[in-house]
């Protein structure tokens, strides 16, 4: 019961980014509509979430390690999605 309650946390969180770097990803070529997308919130959020996946992968925590690497994989695609616009500016 204990682990169903992770993976549908994980599940929570992982589909809780999509949205977001689906649409910096869509908008990378305007930079207008990725102006208000804080680059350093998506660095912490990257090194914060390589911890995650780390602390869950050392724990044999598979929800956690599954949350931390999509939540890693969307903060890396919005800050790809950043350097794009800026590049296309």
């Amino acid at each position: 019961m204990i682990e169903a309650i992770g993976y549908v946390g994980s599940v929570g969180a992982a589909l809780m980014w999509l949205p977001q770097a689906s649409r910096a990803l869509a908008a990378r070529h305007d930079r207008s509509a990725i102006a208000g997308i804080s680059p350093s919130s998506y660095l912490v959020a990257i090194v914060f979430n390589v911890l995650l996946a780390t602390y869950g992968a050392l724990e044999h925590a598979i929800p956690v390690v599954v949350a931390g690497s999509v939540n890693f994989c969307c903060a890396i695609a919005i800050m790809t999605a950043i350097a794009s616009s800026r590049r296309s500016a």
